[in-house]
């Protein structure tokens, strides 16, 4: 794995860290809770011959007390919502160089040290 790739994977994992309160190592089914992994343990889905991957986690924010927050996605690429006292949300993927591309904006835009909003190429 590329410097690059484990950055961008350790700042996706920065961000289920500090925006919830919620561990991954509780994955469930991702048919119902609020935390859930899709090839847990590196298992992958049935349906998909062990290469699916992702993760769902949703919860109260630490990172931003008085505000909920839902993350869900891949490694590198997903979808992250910040909504009460502090609001905001990212839509994206980090890019094979690292770059981050896709929509942020509020607190979101902030935590990944962006323009708000940004849309596109944002780092």
């Amino acid at each position: 794995m590329t410097r690059r790739r484990l950055l961008a994977t350790a700042t996706f994992a920065a961000v289920a860290i500090g925006l919830s309160a919620v561990s991954a190592a509780s994955a469930a089914g991702c048919a119902s809770g609020t935390t859930c992994a899709v090839g847990g343990a590196g298992t992958g889905g049935q349906a998909s011959d062990g290469q699916a991957q992702g993760f769902r986690l949703a919860g109260p924010s630490t990172g931003f007390p008085g505000s909920t927050f839902t993350n869900q996605g891949g490694p590198l690429s997903g979808h992250i919502s910040v909504q009460g006292a502090a609001s905001g949300s990212g839509s994206g993927a980090f890019t094979p160089q690292g770059v981050l591309v896709g929509h942020y904006d509020g607190v979101t835009a902030g935590f990944f040290g962006t323009t708000d909003p940004c849309s596109g190429i944002c780092g």
